[in-house]
């Protein structure tokens, strides 16, 4: 047997010893690296995955919202208690509609009718109807009247006596979103000329 001297490692034995422990101490760290790298990947994968839950449900809730404020407008257009069909049905059978100019509608209720539609262009700037739900609902009439030729003469009559330039600007833009839609090019040709032999005299669209 060898004796050990000052300064001796304690032999091949003793070395293999340390050798072993730094590379079970290497393996533990990895280990516990790797733990580390899988808890922080696999908590930013779930906040990922909450967050993509989160906005899909939002838009989810919008699309239900949008497509309800839709339909309760479309109830409103169609209930009795209103005007709005009965002016509507007058523009497609070339009526007047002014009382004033031998109509059977009060200024009043003529205002309200195109309002409706400026209301309908105010919800499409704030993001809370497209173009397409307010197309499918109202586009046809919509179309009727910015093409009526009595409606454009009431309009133009409307800014210049009461001085406001700017009266239904909301109508006449959601008009020509609507028209500019082709599934209305047709119905929007057809419009042009519908009434325009009943009511001549009236300016022509710019």
């Amino acid at each position: 047997m060898t004796p050990n001297t000052p300064g001796s490692t304690g032999g091949p034995d003793r070395g293999s010893s340390f050798a072993r422990l730094a590379a079970f101490s290497r393996s533990v760290l990895n280990e516990q690296w790797v733990g580390a790298a899988f808890l922080i990947i696999s908590f930013v994968i779930a906040q990922v995955l909450v967050v993509a839950m989160h906005v899909q449900t939002t838009k989810m809730w919008a699309d239900i919202s949008e497509v309800q404020l839709a339909r309760d407008l479309y109830r409103e257009f169609y209930d009795r208690d209103k005007n709005y069909m009965k002016v509507a049905n007058a523009i497609e059978g070339c009526q007047k509609l002014y009382k004033g100019d031998g109509g059977k509608f009060s200024h009043l209720e003529i205002n309200e009718y195109l309002g409706f539609f400026s209301d309908l262009g105010l919800f499409m700037d704030r993001g809370l109807l497209s173009e397409e739900l307010v197309g499918h609902f109202f586009g046809a009439f919509i179309i009727e009247a910015y093409e009526y030729p009595e409606v454009e003469s009431y309009i133009a009559r409307i800014r210049k006596n009461f001085e406001q330039p700017e009266a239904f600007e909301d109508f006449e833009k959601v008009a020509k979103v609507v028209e500019s839609d082709p599934r209305f090019a047709r119905l929007a040709q057809f419009a042009e000329t519908m009434c325009a032999k009943e009511q001549e005299g009236s300016p022509a669209h710019e």
